[in-house]
């Protein structure tokens, strides 16, 4: 069932950039995507210059669907390395798409042995918003996403009933402490009874011994 389900979804990922790439304009490395801008201002003196952030330009996506297969077919060491030289990539640039596109994959894909699906969709989701993606890109990034949504609801329906079940289980711990603390009130209470029980018995003895030593005839 699981090896299905990745063979389809590379599947999917092949037809969806050969139908992008029949039914648009060519898309080239210089023909991307434009790349987004930041700009900052200072607080302090808004008549300062901005500063503008630029993200790396955008790349075919037969170079994600390349990295897909490459990647699907490493060991976990050779994942492992990909995933560290990819986040040392991004803390040199965080814009640059084509290691946003490589974590989020490796996150994301079926085959991969270090797969983090709810992170996977956050960081592909942050992407598609952007809107820095090209025609065959967006195909490609579109159908990882779906792929995505569908795989997190039973660990989001999961979670939830998890949570329902630590909080009746947190409720059954807390009736259960409180009628232990209510079975302790009742022994101190019988053992009380049982002492005042002893006490009036033995009262009862004495004045039943003096009365006998009344009621005896002097001699």
């Amino acid at each position: 069932m699981y090896n299905l389900m990745k063979n389809h979804l590379l599947l999917c990922l092949c037809a969806s950039l050969l139908t992008a790439c029949t039914s648009t304009s060519p898309v080239t490395k210089t023909s991307a995507a434009k790349p987004i801008e930041a700009v900052q201002v200072s607080p302090t003196n808004k008549s300062t210059a901005a500063v503008k952030v630029v993200a790396s330009k955008s790349i075919d996506a037969i170079e994600y669907l390349e990295f897909a297969e490459a990647f699907s077919n490493m060991p976990i060491e050779a994942q492992r390395q990909s995933l560290n030289s990819t986040n040392q990539a991004l803390t040199l640039n965080p814009n640059d798409l084509l290691h946003r596109m490589k974590l989020a994959m490796i996150y994301g894909l079926p085959s991969s042995m270090l797969a983090d699906p709810m992170k996977a969709q956050q960081l592909l989701q942050k992407v598609l918003q952007e809107g820095i993606l090209a025609n065959s890109q967006l195909a490609f990034a579109n159908i990882l996403f779906d792929y995505l949504v569908v795989l997190n609801k039973p660990s989001k329906q999961a979670n939830g009933d998890n949570k329902r079940a630590d909080s009746l289980q947190q409720k059954n711990e807390a009736l259960q402490l409180k009628l232990e603390l209510t079975q302790q009130k009742l022994d101190s209470t019988q053992q009380k009874l049982d002492a005042s029980q002893q006490k009036l018995d033995e009262l009862k003895k004495i004045e039943k011994s003096m009365g006998e030593r009344e009621a005896a005839p002097k001699k």
